[in-house]
């Protein structure tokens, strides 16, 4: 395997395409519309399917899309050049989450999708609308998957720490969902890692902060 990597983007959860809409993806990126899988490994081997076999990749995750890359990272460890974590958290899930995602799942059941959209888009700031518009479009039946998928993550410290390649970590400094403790947990694992930590930015940091993932993606140094 030779060459430059493939650049793979993968959005959150109720997030799409259009997430990295302001962040200037260099040309030959491959973006994931949405993820979606019966489990952790299905969404890894349709990352895996939609890049061309054998490739090596760049894999840039942003919160569930960090969940998915750690569970690349944990399949094929090989096909991975490079890691962009953004604003995720390596930790299976605490019992407040649990409970607050079985809830979540039964008002989507129920009827009430648009009422639990609402209550995610409100923790976006001023990005709210479009945030909004992102979760109508990935819709109820997605979403109760990518809640499946949150559910069902392990631990992933372990599998970073044995990861060998450039491994950047960004987060936003008011993220109060990944917040940048995690990117020093992170840190921690991987010493050599380059770590963002990107002021006044808040969870949905390629909407709050694009220029900063542009930088990565293209190669743009900070002093």
């Amino acid at each position: 395997m030779t060459g430059e990597p493939q650049v793979v983007l993968v959005p959150g959860t109720l997030c799409d395409a259009a997430l990295w809409a302001d962040v200037a993806v260099p040309g030959g990126a491959h973006v994931l519309n949405m993820v979606r899988g019966r489990s952790l490994a299905d969404t890894a081997e349709q990352v895996l399917n939609d890049v061309q076999d054998g490739t090596r990749l760049h894999l840039v995750g942003f919160s569930l899309g960090a969940i998915v890359a750690f569970e690349v990272l944990r399949r094929v460890p090989e096909r991975l050049s490079r890691l962009t974590l953004i604003s995720a958290n390596p930790h299976a899930p605490l019992p407040l989450q649990l409970e607050t995602w079985a809830a979540q799942a039964g008002q989507v059941r129920a009827g009430h999708f648009e009422e639990v959209a609402q209550v995610i888009a409100d923790t976006s700031g001023p990005h709210r609308q479009k945030v909004l518009e992102m979760a109508r479009r990935v819709g109820p039946e997605v979403y109760l998957e990518q809640l499946d998928l949150l559910r069902s993550r392990p631990d992933s410290r372990g599998d970073l720490a044995r990861f060998t390649g450039p491994l950047t970590l960004l987060v936003g400094g008011e993220d109060r969902v990944t917040p940048p403790h995690l990117a020093a947990e992170l840190h921690a694992l991987d010493p050599h890692a380059a770590v963002r930590v990107v002021p006044g930015a808040g969870h949905y940091l390629p909407l709050d902060a694009p220029d900063a993932i542009s930088d990565v993606l293209n190669g743009v140094a900070h002093a």
